[in-house]
């Protein structure tokens, strides 16, 4: 029993320091969290948006790669006129690659529309911040800086909601009863607060927009955009009431970027408040080309249709499998096996079975006229090792037939046997075997 948990033990240990050292540690993410993506179909999916475009004819696809695949056959029918949706901040981080090829499709005529986690803070994208603001900086070239920071950080209790005092963007709700404050106390729940936007001026993009509803469930900055290049961004769309600016269009090239400093003015929550869907419709019809398609980036929300060794490793269905095979190993191992002690006696080798096993190893392997031209050779050579000849195999039939000893029945039946050999054809090795054995003896 010592010897069992002591290899049980030892067992564990090396497993664990395996696991420790050569596997990622899957991210502690909760399965019940909507994430904005066309297949999604909670608060914060586009499965609406998709389903939307599609009945209105609008032709829609899904980047399920990285931006170095925004030209890929089959994504789209034009290389120009066509819309990204995409939402930040990534899941999938984008990498120095993708940049370029990014900058290029737009330049080219093709519109981006970028859904920042900015001045809203949905519970999937707590995890945004200086990396998102990178690679707006990097990619759109605009530059955000925060203006003021939110009263409550966003890694307050999710319970306790902003007050209006705090947070002039959220509008007036109902007290909740101590009961609810309690019931949302014990199980986190997040209160998701909305935000109004407001347009900036008479553009296109707002043409019959009064307004645009966001949803936040956790407080957020206010940011402010500058150029890091030439082209400045002309700033459409405003937070109400403090009028600080939420929505920015960027010319680049033959295209351009929309800038919305909040994540879920699309949602499937939210896609039907206030002036939303116009403001998408808008977008849509002003930056489309008849060709042009939607195109909603999935791939940078984890849905990607290549091998992700980090997703792999991530899987928590690999981590389960894992387990339940190490579960079972040790259940065989340590219970259905018995530790004997071996058996140290020794045991003769069987000579007779050794060469019994050689012989039909060769037997199985060599043809028998080639095992018959070994034999006569091995035969012969013996002889002229006696005359003190060179051991070539080569016959001495003149001196067999001055042997006394040798039969001239012998010396034929040998020769023909040699004939046979030497021409391919099947010899009779048993037969050839005894001949020689017969021969030897007479020869002494």
């Amino acid at each position: 029993m010592k010897d069992r948990l002591l290899t049980l033990a030892f067992a564990v240990s090396a497993l664990a320091a395996f696991y420790m050292f050569f596997f990622p540690k899957p991210a502690a993410v909760d399965a019940q969290v909507s994430i904005p993506l066309s297949t999604d179909s909670g608060p914060h999916g586009y499965l609406a948006v998709w389903r939307w475009l599609k009945v209105s004819s609008v032709p829609v696809a899904v980047l399920s790669y990285r931006y170095d695949h925004l030209d890929a056959a089959g994504l789209a029918a034009n290389s120009t006129g066509n819309v990204l949706m995409t939402t930040m901040p990534y899941r999938l981080p984008i990498n120095v690659q993708e940049a370029a090829p990014l900058i290029a499709w737009i330049e080219r005529g093709n519109t981006l529309v970028v859904m920042a986690a900015l001045d809203d803070t949905p519970d999937w994208a707590v995890t945004g911040g200086q990396s998102m603001t990178d690679t707006l900086s990097r990619v759109m070239r605009l530059k955000f800086e925060p203006l003021r920071a939110s009263s409550a950080a966003p890694s307050a209790a999710p319970s306790a909601a902003p007050s209006a005092a705090q947070t002039p963007t959220s509008k007036s709700a109902p007290t909740p009863s101590l009961r609810e404050r309690l019931r949302r106390l014990v199980e986190r729940t997040p209160v998701a607060k909305s935000m109004t936007i407001a347009p900036a001026g008479m553009h296109p993009l707002m043409n019959g927009v009064g307004s645009i509803e966001a949803f936040s469930e956790f407080p957020a900055d206010r940011w402010a955009a500058t150029p890091t290049d030439a082209s400045a961004p002309l700033k459409i769309g405003a937070l109400d009431p403090d009028g600080e600016a939420a929505v920015w269009l960027k010319r680049q090239g033959h295209g351009q970027i929309i800038v919305i400093a909040v994540a879920s003015a699309f949602s499937n929550r939210a896609i039907g408040e206030a002036g939303n869907a116009r403001f998408l419709a808008n977008i849509v019809a002003w930056c489309r080309s008849i060709d042009g398609s939607v195109i909603f980036d999935d791939a940078h929300q984890g849905a990607v249709g290549y091998y992700d060794p980090k997703a792999f490793f991530a899987d928590p269905r690999l981590h389960r499998s894992l387990g339940w095979v190490l579960l079972i190993w040790f259940v065989f191992v340590l219970g259905a096996q018995t530790f004997r002690m071996q058996d140290a006696r020794w045991r003769p080798l069987d000579v007779t079975a050794f060469v019994g096993a050689t012989g039909d190893f060769f037997a199985g392997a060599l043809s028998p006229s080639v095992t018959a031209e070994r034999l006569l050779a091995n035969f012969f050579n013996s002889l002229r090792h006696r005359l003190a000849l060179s051991e070539d195999g080569t016959p001495v039939w003149d001196w067999l037939a001055a042997q006394a000893g040798v039969s001239a029945h012998e010396l034929a039946e040998l020769r023909l046997q040699h004939a046979k050999a030497e021409a391919g054809q099947s010899v009779d090795l048993v037969r050839l075997q005894s001949l020689l054995s017969r021969m030897q003896g007479a020869l002494g």
